[in-house]
């Protein structure tokens, strides 16, 4: 597991904040307390900082470097992410956990990703395995739509719910039919009895996914349905990328979004309810 953080003014001068469902990766302190760990960054680099979580209502967890030591690594941060200084919102740190209190970051930018794309970075099988569905034609294809997106360091949620339409019409897939006639309940993509559900919008919305594989299956029109969700790390910049917009926009709420890792957590709970095959993907961005 790495951890992606969205950098913003702050990151360039100050610290970064925690997402909360990564606290327990940095093995953050209690309440009012603090620890140092080491960040490697650049050209072999290191520096010491500072991880404390604060004693107010969130009990928010930050890493902070702001002493006169420290100035090197704010330097190289603001070497690095020119486009964030001119406004661009996109660029992330990527923090991959060395040893217990080690991390190392990888930056990137809006200049390191013109080949980087999309793929499928975990996954789970109900009723099913992935043996059996590497000979499905149609599920093959569902990988090479994904495969085949390009990540854009300033684009959201919209832009890749666009790519990945375009990506199933490629492919000749059906799209937003009726689930059942008597039903004006529609479904994301169908082919060769493959229906796939893509969520990237709000997490409270999901189960409704699982509602319309079900109504598919018993009324015999699928053997397979699929959920298409992002992981939790891109989901978090997809969140955070989403907030920032919102801001430009005026608006001061952004709802927030589903991911891999809750929706494999509660199908564990979910499993006696569903007598049919279920995949669950997750897509993340391939490393640098």
């Amino acid at each position: 597991m790495t951890f992606k953080h969205l950098v913003g003014k702050s990151t360039l001068k100050e610290g970064i904040t925690i997402h909360k469902n990564f606290e327990s990766f940095f093995e953050s302190p209690d309440s009012g307390e603090k620890k140092h760990i080491t960040l490697l960054y650049g050209n072999n680099q290191s520096v010491q900082v500072v991880l404390r979580r604060l004693n107010n209502v969130r009990k928010h967890v930050q890493i902070k470097y702001t002493n006169k030591i420290q100035t090197s690594f704010i330097d190289w941060l603001n070497e690095t992410f020119t486009e964030t200084r001119k406004g661009t919102v996109g660029e992330f740190l990527e923090i991959e956990k060395i040893s217990l209190d080690v991390f190392k970051l990888i930056p990137v930018t809006k200049d390191m990703v013109h080949n980087v794309k999309l793929y499928i970075a975990d996954s789970m099988y109900h009723k099913t395995d992935k043996e059996s569905l590497l000979r499905n034609d149609s599920f093959a294809e569902v990988e090479k739509i994904i495969n085949g997106i390009s990540f854009k360091v300033d684009e959201g949620q919209a832009f890749y719910n666009c790519e990945i339409e375009r990506g199933f019409s490629a492919f000749s897939w059906q799209k937003e039919g009726k689930v059942i006639s008597e039903l004006n309940l529609k479904y994301d993509y169908r082919k060769a009895a493959l229906q796939v559900e893509v969520e990237f919008g709000n997490a409270r919305s999901y189960y409704q996914d699982y509602i319309k594989f079900m109504l598919s299956y018993f009324s015999k029109q699928i053997h397979l349905g699929a959920l298409i969700t992002p992981t939790l790390g891109f989901a978090n910049i997809l969140c955070e990328i989403g907030k920032q917009k919102a801001l430009q926009r005026g608006r001061k709420t952004y709802s927030g979004m589903m991911h891999f890792e809750k929706a494999f957590k509660e199908f564990q709970y979910l499993r006696p309810i569903f007598d049919m095959p279920i995949v669950i993907l997750g897509i993340d961005i391939s490393p640098l």
